[in-house]
């Protein structure tokens, strides 16, 4: 079984405004830190295509926040996306603060979610329509963390989801997770409760504690400091320890612990999929290619330990753990300038993400007002995966509502 991976982009932005737009004349935000808590929140006008002077003003505080931290605006793809982002484009145009970067987020299913229990439970005493906007922000930061909460149903992928046997397709939903999850882990400082629960060895009420303890600390440092999660026997600890997954603290004004706590000497193979008891055979084997686990990530590391031959069976299956390699989409695609389907020139060559796969093409967000139609006709097999990110050519003129892409 196979699966693509869409990166996630948590460790490398300092905070970020996130907008879900219900209704043209109001802009709802959410300033949101790396590690998905939410830090903010405010409503304010959107007067054509540009803010108002409490939204401006707003932005301008927020983005000083961040200092010389990367700022990421997440602009839902729905009602109002393009006028929201020019207006952002405006203000940098303007000089109201530096150059800054813009990321379109499939807004499918956030106003379902916005009104469940779960949401209710999630993001109390907070509007739906501030939820929905939370919700696309953290599908930047961490895509699987926040899909995982919504029915496949309400996603919008393909054509029949809802002729689907709901019980059938929350099940492959399921499946498809755990097999994720046991493929590349789960980040324990930006993972969901709904995600974490799906970890062998976790259940709600442990990974509920997980992330309780990840708030009281200010981030998980190692996985020395899981084993403090209330209900976590050593028996749980190892079943889970191998698929949780300690990332570098992120150097983040917005993110710092919230208390002190005891200092815990950092463990780089935290950050693989090796399980904590298969350690002493991974130094081992690292120290044989002439590398220690601060070293890692190493470009040539693959190329290094299959150069190894007389191997022991353990020390053939952490090889092969080190060696796995996860087919990964790249990061969502950050713009820097905003385009307009009529400013789009046949022959034109453009950056799209697959948005859709349906019968007769894919749709592609091009960064448009709206998804381009790349037809089957145009398109060489196999087709692309829905989040894939690739070149196409403009086809139809642009004075055509719907542009015409090819592959």
């Amino acid at each position: 079984m196979s699966y693509r991976f869409l990166k996630p982009v948590a460790n490398s932005v300092k905070g970020r405004m996130f907008k879900n737009h219900t209704v043209s004349e109001k802009v709802f935000n959410e300033l949101i830190a790396s590690k998905s808590s939410v830090v903010e929140t405010a409503e304010f006008g959107l007067n054509g295509k540009v803010f108002d002077q409490k939204g401006e003003n707003l932005l301008i505080e927020w983005v000083g926040r961040a200092g010389d931290g990367r700022v990421v605006f997440a602009i839902g793809n729905g009602k109002a996306s393009l006028e929201t982002q020019m207006a952002v484009a405006t203000m940098i145009r303007f000089g109201k603060f530096g150059p800054r970067v813009v990321s379109t987020v499939p807004e499918n299913g956030a106003s379902k979610y916005s009104i469940t229990p779960l949401a209710e439970e999630d993001l109390p005493n907070m509007p739906p329509t501030q939820r929905s906007a939370v919700s696309i922000g953290r599908r930047l930061i961490d895509p699987m963390a926040e899909y995982v909460k919504i029915e496949p149903k309400h996603l919008g992928m393909g054509m029949y989801q809802h002729s689907v046997n709901a019980k059938k397709l929350s099940e492959a939903l399921a499946l498809v997770v755990r097999e994720c999850v046991s493929m590349r882990g789960v980040d324990v400082n930006v993972a969901s409760v709904q995600l974490l629960e799906k970890v062998c060895g976790l259940n709600k009420k442990t990974a509920a504690g997980l992330v309780a303890l990840r708030e009281q600390l200010g981030r998980i440092s190692s996985r020395e400091e899981i084993k403090g999660v209330k209900g976590l026997g050593a028996k749980s600890f190892e079943q889970c320890a191998g698929f949780l997954i300690v990332t570098d603290a992120c150097e983040n004004g917005l993110d710092g612990p919230k208390k002190k706590k005891k200092k815990v000497a950092s463990e780089p193979l935290d950050r693989t999929i090796i399980h904590p008891s298969q350690y002493g055979v991974a130094r081992s084997l690292l120290s044989r290619v002439g590398l220690r686990p601060s070293d890692l990530p190493c470009q040539d590391l693959v190329v290094r330990l299959q150069s190894l031959t007389d191997v022991t069976l353990e020390e053939a299956t952490v090889r092969d753990l080190f060696c796995t390699e996860i087919k990964t989409l790249p990061p969502p695609d950050l713009m820097v300038e905003i385009r307009k389907i009529a400013s789009l020139n046949v022959g034109e060559q453009v950056v799209g993400r697959v948005a859709n796969q349906v019968e007769f093409g894919l749709f592609v967000d091009i960064g448009a007002e709206k998804s381009a139609l790349a037809h089957r006709s145009n398109l060489r097999q196999p087709y692309p995966e829905v989040g894939a990110s690739l070149m196409f050519v403009i086809l139809n003129p642009p004075r055509k509502e719907e542009s015409v892409l090819n592959r």
